[in-house]
């Protein structure tokens, strides 16, 4: 089970990133700080201890105006970095099926990436970002 309590609960951080609204969403360079919280990013007050970052902002989805209609978000929050989450686990599972939280969350660290993001001449350091394909792989090499 996975829920928005991670850190209190288990002890696993997590975070939810943005994205450059016309960026690839495959494409780790256009990845940034979340919206609501990039304030505080650049402000030096968050992440005392690692975490694992996410997909948050910048979807389209299916609207809930028609069964033919799309919309797009500009701004996310955790309800869509956690389903990114037990999905990328579940993937995880299908390669390993004994594989434990813990185990996930340590190759997910391992295995992410850091952006270094420059911004107004000071240069900050945004990661460790979930990279799945990197996780799979590395499962199957086990």
């Amino acid at each position: 089970m996975i829920s928005s309590s991670l850190e209190e609960t288990y002890g696993l951080a997590f975070h939810g990133l943005g994205r450059d609204p016309l960026g690839d969403p495959d494409d780790f360079s256009a990845y940034t700080p979340g919206l609501w919280w990039s304030e505080q990013f650049y402000a030096g007050k968050m992440f005392p201890t690692p975490r694992l970052m996410v997909p948050m902002d910048a979807r389209t989805t299916a609207s809930p105006t028609g069964a033919e209609d799309y919309v797009y978000y500009r701004q996310g929050g955790w309800s869509w970095s956690i389903p990114y989450l037990a999905a990328s686990y579940a993937l995880a599972a299908q390669v390993r099926p004994e594989i434990t939280p813990d185990q996930f969350w340590q190759l997910a660290l391992e295995t992410g990436q850091t952006l270094q993001i420059e911004r107004e001449g000071e240069s900050y350091s945004l990661g460790v970002i979930l990279d799945p394909q990197a996780l799979i792989r590395a499962l199957q090499k086990q």
